[in-house]
């Protein structure tokens, strides 16, 4: 049954993730593959995601980190901070955030740059927000501009 993964590609994969009823069999061996392939590993998250499996979509989510998959990174960040489907977790969460950011993910970028500008606890905090909002804008934020322009500092 490993030769049958290696005959499908990945649009074949998503095809039947996404349309048809998936076998636990299947499921197993694309697990089996997940471990070192960072394309199934996403196929994964969008699967059990979709299926409002949080369980095995945090799994996967996980090993979407370890692939510094940065859309992984971002969306467990949000999990762990609001403590939805797993336990609050500030520290891992911002951790997650941070490298999500440093991945170019531009609504990260407007997370951590709005939490710093909007904290304003101090100047290094309101250079570093302005600069993760202007990555923002630049990877296709709109929203990046206009806080800046709101708190005036562009």
């Amino acid at each position: 049954m490993n030769n049958k993964k290696n005959e499908l590609c990945l649009e074949e994969i998503e095809e039947k993730l996404l349309n048809t009823s998936v076998s636990d069999e299947f499921l197993g061996i694309l697990k089996e593959s997940s471990t070192n392939n960072a394309d199934i590993t996403e196929l994964m998250y969008q699967y059990y995601l979709n299926e409002n499996d949080y369980q095995n979509a945090i799994y996967y989510l996980e090993l979407g980190d370890k692939f510094d998959d940065r859309y992984a990174q971002f969306y467990l960040a949000a999990l762990y901070q609001q403590g939805k489907h797993c336990p609050q977790n500030e520290q891992r969460a911002l951790q997650l955030l941070e490298k999500s950011a440093n991945n170019g993910e531009a609504e990260a970028q407007y997370e951590l740059g709005a939490s710093l500008v909007l904290a304003g606890n101090s100047q290094e905090d309101l250079e570093q927000g302005t600069y993760w909002l202007n990555e923002s804008f630049l990877n296709g934020n709109d929203d990046s501009k206009q806080l800046l322009e709101f708190v005036g500092l562009q």
